[in-house]
């Protein structure tokens, strides 16, 4: 059941990039340097933040709970991800707290993907993506065993 849902949203995801990429193509054309990087990280970001709202979800109680979630944990991350600069612009303090930022790595992988430029070594995106994606699931599956917040 948590992969249903969690491919649901994942699914969302592509869909809503794969319309914005098709929006755009006619303005800036676009290539794509490493297509299965740019696939992969496309798939595990989306499913990344499925988990995250499928977990959000089930804690919260009120429609401001799960805004909660988006305030304060998506959007620092995101905003703390490398969207906007790349690592050599950051003083060294904050190059290690954004190594330890799991968006950090879907943002460098897609990067890397699209263009050819990343800040990390590809291979360890793959990894934290993959880590990230199974602490996600495993947090949702335990939620749902033990019927956290759950109501029949």
């Amino acid at each position: 059941m948590i992969f249903q849902i969690a491919l649901g949203g994942a699914t969302r995801g592509v869909v809503v990039g794969a319309l914005v990429m098709a929006a755009m193509t006619p303005f800036a054309p676009i290539g794509i340097a490493h297509p299965g990087y740019a696939l992969f990280h496309l798939g595990a970001a989306s499913l990344l933040l499925s988990l995250i709202g499928v977990a959000g979800g089930i804690w919260s109680d009120k429609f401001d709970h799960i805004a909660a979630v988006t305030n304060f944990v998506v959007t620092p991350l995101a905003f703390l991800s490398g969207t906007f600069y790349t690592l050599d612009r950051l003083p060294e303090a904050f190059v290690r707290v954004a190594e330890w930022n799991p968006f950090f790595y879907m943002i460098d992988g897609f990067r890397y993907g699209a263009i050819g430029y990343a800040d990390a070594r590809p291979l360890t995106g793959v990894l934290v993506m993959l880590a990230a994606n199974a602490a996600l699931w495993l947090l949702c599956w335990r939620m749902f065993a033990t019927g956290y917040k759950l109501k029949a």
